[in-house]
């Protein structure tokens, strides 16, 4: 859960000490210790944090660190800073020993079609309008990060978040998470070239579609052939076995 602008002075205070890193440590944890802030819960962006504390960037920058020392907090590339939630970090930490196999990249890509895709079917039954308006903001703003010369690529990974929050089933959710820190340098910006964030910003579009239709099947299909036609060309990856005729048929 992200804390909304508006809500975030009712919960973090200005600064006054001069040891300034140290109080906004303090801050954090005692959200956490009042249940304000729960496991899972994502923190606002650095810049926002800044100004909501009256602190310069530097000061939020090293708050962040001290807190990841202390293993409140996780950064997960392309998502944000969110609350340690041990579930989380125990899949991560599993599914991070598959980096080490020669074909690790193409296993995950495997498990990814045989995932995701059940993920968004789910998403497509239970989705809220509420969700569904979320994931148009993502869109919007990674259309308008990419029209800007950006590739979007932390509104990528925030509309697969969408997603699987969309579903409402936790275990989901977590996987979703752990599978995002494995696959975080696929959406590093080097590898993110402007055709293919456009590809990726039509595939998506494609999803919510589906989603709003509250159709499974071919928010399943959808998802099938943003994995296998656009994340494909990053690693070029091709699915072992049935895969290979399963997904060129979606």
């Amino acid at each position: 859960m992200l804390i909304p602008s508006t809500e975030a002075p009712k919960l973090l205070k200005a600064v006054k000490r001069t040891r300034i890193p140290e109080e906004i440590v303090g801050q954090i944890y005692q959200l956490i210790r009042d249940g304000e802030l729960n496991p899972g819960d994502r923190l606002p962006p650095e810049r926002e944090l800044a100004q909501i504390l009256g602190v310069s960037r530097a000061s939020v920058r090293e708050a962040m660190r001290l807190l990841d020392m202390k293993g409140l907090i996780v950064v997960r590339p392309g998502a944000g800073t969110f609350i340690t939630e041990d579930a989380i970090e125990a899949i991560v930490q599993a599914f991070s020993s598959l980096l080490e196999g020669n074909n690790a990249a193409g296993d995950v890509f495997e498990m990814r079609l045989l995932l995701e895709p059940h993920v968004v079917s789910l998403a497509a039954e239970r989705a809220t309008e509420g969700d569904v308006t979320e994931m148009e903001r993502i869109l919007n703003a990674q259309e308008g990060e990419i029209d800007d010369g950006g590739t979007g690529v932390e509104h990528d990974a925030q509309f697969h978040f969408a997603i699987s929050e969309a579903t409402k089933n936790v275990a989901l959710i977590t996987v979703t998470h752990a599978i995002s820190d494995i696959l975080s340098q696929s959406r590093e910006d080097e590898l993110l070239s402007p055709e293919r964030s456009r590809l990726s910003l039509q595939s998506h579009r494609q999803i919510l579609s589906a989603i709003e239709r509250k159709d499974p099947t071919e928010a399943e299909a959808a998802m099938h052939r943003h994995i296998a036609d656009i994340d494909k060309e990053v690693h070029d990856l091709s699915p072992k076995g049935r895969w290979s005729t399963a997904v060129a048929t979606d």
